[in-house]
């Protein structure tokens, strides 16, 4: 028995008046999506030609040993550099002119020297916010400096030698190169990573939630190294030279290649390295 398949369905032929509704239609539907696009178009062109850089700098005190430095999103970098004869703060922004211009706001009492930023007159239209505070330092006054940062999103680079360093940050990655007593970091989203080895004598900490830890030591170890993030990597590069007693958890593979003691009273450094979902590494430095 032979089945004959029925005729394909053929639409019928369209009206003239169909022919002009149908033309409507889609004149009505590009009319539209051009007026968006323009109208779009003109908002970011309005928005971008608001922005403006300003720059800003202000001297800091000759006797300076504790700084604070409070710049919410902006990206901190600290800088030693040894032709420079005196301390002093510069502000880079990129700003809206149809928002608040920020200022640098230098603060000095009892507690020491204080960082922020000042707006003249905050709106709710608020086109540009990108900056960048950098201090710069004479080598022998960043030697004995205690510096404590806080940052809500932007980035922190660390170029000199300090005494201690502190900082928190949210959203913002921290780049470390020179060298330290103590240094204690706490991130919730952000990488805490080493540029060059690094220099640390008493203890390092380094807390992340949503990022990796990747740090690498020069010369002779801190006595207390701890390492830790949630969901991110952790890989710290320790120098030959041992033993270290080492403590670790890992919520996926976990390398440990360096000397070790099971005693700390032996140790030349004790080193706790944990993350909850990820990978931990412990090796010896091919850099120091």
């Amino acid at each position: 028995m032979t089945t004959i398949a029925p005729p394909p369905l053929v639409p019928p032929p369209l009206t003239p008046g169909n022919r002009t509704a149908v033309r409507a239609i889609l004149v009505i539907a590009a009319s539209v999506l051009v007026i968006g696009c323009v109208v779009a178009l003109g908002v970011t062109a309005y928005g971008i030609n608001t922005l403006r850089v300003s720059n800003e700098r202000k001297d800091l005190p000759t006797d300076l040993q504790s700084l604070t430095i409070d710049v919410g999103d902006a990206t901190i970098r600290l800088r030693s550099d040894p032709q420079a004869s005196s301390p002093r703060v510069d502000l880079r922004l990129l700003n809206s002119s149809r928002s608040g211009v920020r200022h640098l706001d230098v603060t000095v009492d009892a507690g020491g020297t204080r960082i922020g930023l000042t707006t003249d007159s905050p709106t709710m239209m608020d086109w540009g916010r990108m900056g960048e505070v950098t201090v710069t330092l004479p080598p022998r006054l960043a030697s004995g400096l205690s510096v404590t940062t806080q940052q809500e999103d932007g980035a922190l680079i660390v170029d000199a030698d300090l005494d201690r360093l502190t900082a928190r940050t949210a959203d913002g990655r921290v780049v470390l190169n020179g060298a330290a007593h103590r240094v204690e970091i706490t991130a919730k989203d952000g990488d805490v990573v080493s540029r060059e080895p690094i220099s640390v004598t008493e203890w390092f900490v380094a807390e992340s939630v949503d990022g990796d830890v990747a740090v690498t030591f020069a010369g002779a170890a801190p006595r207390r190294i701890a390492a830790t993030t949630r969901d991110g990597d952790v890989a710290i590069e320790l120098p030959a030279k041992g033993p270290y007693f080492v403590r670790t958890r890992s919520g996926d593979t976990t390398t440990v290649r360096v000397p070790e003691t099971t005693d700390p009273t032996r140790a030349v450094s004790e080193v706790t390295v944990r993350s909850d979902d990820g990978n931990v590494t412990v090796d010896t430095s091919k850099r120091s």
